[in-house]
């Protein structure tokens, strides 16, 4: 099925732990094996197991589409090289002291979106790795973008409070039709509940069922 309701480590947070594109998907090296066939079977990518900087909150601190991934100051040169030789893709450290980089930048394989506080520079190294216009922005107020929408490259999915008028910029920017939502009985904070790409979604399971159905209409998971 396109969309699973799971967790990890006990915890409906999964969009913490790991990010997933079009191309490839990240999870914490000590992932158990069930959690990694559910993922590869609805999205249809191979997952690799790596850390960021030792820790296991990749959905946090890295932000990828299929043409790259970017990474915190702090990822181990480890780390990095094994990204690099495993997934075929443009992968570069950000050299910032911003470091949730996921909960920061909203990308899919047509533009991102990110936090306002980005340098001039650093809005550069986003765009050259990701292959992709970067535009800078917030949503309802909110800069963290990233923690307050998700995106593929058929939809993209906002928090509540975004308006109409920030919508239809989301969707003109991104180039998906976008729409409002949230998950876990209301909550706004859609990234750490939900890993997706354009094949499907993994999601916290006390999503209802009318968030499950905006979810799939929105980002055309059906």
């Amino acid at each position: 099925m396109p969309i699973e309701l799971t967790s990890l480590y006990g915890s409906e947070y999964i969009g913490a732990f790991c990010l997933a594109t079009d191309r490839y998907a990240l999870i914490p090296r000590d992932a158990n094996e069930k959690f990694q066939r559910i993922l590869e079977e609805n999205l249809r990518v191979p997952a690799y197991r790596v850390n960021v900087g030792t820790s296991p909150i990749i959905g946090i601190l890295a932000a990828g589409n299929s043409h790259g991934l970017l990474l915190p100051f702090f990822t181990l040169p480890e780390e990095l090289e094994q990204l690099k030789r495993d997934l075929g893709v443009e992968v570069a450290v950000l050299q910032s002291i911003k470091t949730a980089l996921g909960n920061m930048i909203l990308a899919n394989d047509k533009a991102a979106i990110v936090h306002n506080d980005f340098t001039r520079d650093e809005v550069k190294v986003i765009e050259d790795v990701l292959d992709v216009e970067v535009v800078k922005g917030s949503l309802g107020g909110i800069s963290l973008v990233g923690s307050v929408a998700v995106t593929n490259n058929r939809g993209a999915l906002l928090h509540p409070l975004t308006s109409d008028e920030e919508v239809e910029w989301v969707s003109q920017v991104l180039k998906v039709r976008a729409d409002v939502g949230t998950v876990m009985m209301g909550s706004h904070f859609l990234r750490v509940a939900m890993v997706l790409n354009s094949n499907g979604a993994l999601i916290a399971p006390t999503t209802t069922g009318p968030e499950l159905a905006r979810i799939e209409q929105v980002l055309f998971l059906s």
